[in-house]
């Protein structure tokens, strides 16, 4: 069984096992696909010319049925004119006609059998050539993904391999963090040691009061409990 005969034929789980034993499947495929057109060209044609001969054949019947037609009229016309001696000899080339006849009859049968036979043998194969070419897409994709899968986990195992990048990043995150704690650090003790805290104070301070609705709340806050120690 040819390679192309046995990528048609398996399921799609087999078809990359097949595939991975293969360099470029798409190739085979084209060219396996392009080799059963020749076929069928070459077949078409050698039915061409048994077609030929079997309407060569039929001609030659029909023109001996013909002329064995012909001459029993003959003969018919010269026994009716008395000449008994010339329809005999009409008939006897009537009848070489039939026996002709006869034997083309029978090479006309067969040859038509033979060219029925080769026609369908033709629509067979074309079938066949019609089912490799709709299927080679999915041979090919099938090809392509078991592909694209292997470089994948490749790729993923040359990453999983190589933590260098993955060492790099968490080095400097780790610097950026501590840098930042450091100058967070670095402004508290700079609030800490410059100038007098009085002074920050008062500098902070804008001379305003608590908010009327503070207040409020404070001398209701002061009554409530006035009350209750009454």
């Amino acid at each position: 069984m040819s390679i192309i005969s046995r990528l048609f034929k398996v399921g799609q789980a087999g078809a990359n096992k097949v595939i991975d034993k293969i360099e470029k499947p798409e190739l085979m495929l084209e060219q396996a696909i392009r080799d059963k057109d020749k076929q069928i060209r070459d077949a078409k044609k050698s039915v061409q010319s048994c077609i030929a001969t079997e309407r060569q054949t039929k001609a030659l019947l029909e023109k001996e049925k013909a002329d064995k037609f012909t001459w029993e009229q003959k003969a018919e016309a010269a026994l009716k004119a008395g000449r008994e001696e010339l329809a005999v000899k009409a008939l006897q080339r009537a009848t070489e006609h039939e026996q002709k006849l006869a034997s083309l009859e029978t090479q006309w049968q067969s040859q038509r059998q033979s060219v029925d036979e080769l026609k369908l043998e033709i629509g067979k194969m074309s079938d066949a050539i019609a089912e490799y070419k709709r299927n080679k897409d999915f041979i090919i994709a099938q090809s392509k993904a078991a592909q694209v899968k292997k470089d994948i986990y490749e790729a993923k195992a040359r990453i999983s391999k190589d933590s260098s990048a993955d060492d790099l990043m968490s080095r400097m995150k780790a610097k950026a963090e501590r840098q930042s704690y450091e100058a967070e650090a670095a402004k508290e003790m700079a609030d800490v040691s410059s100038g007098d805290a009085l002074e920050k104070e008062f500098e902070n301070f804008d001379g305003s009061s608590e908010s009327p609705a503070v207040n409020d709340k404070l001398a209701a806050l002061k009554a409530k409990l006035a009350q209750t120690e009454s």
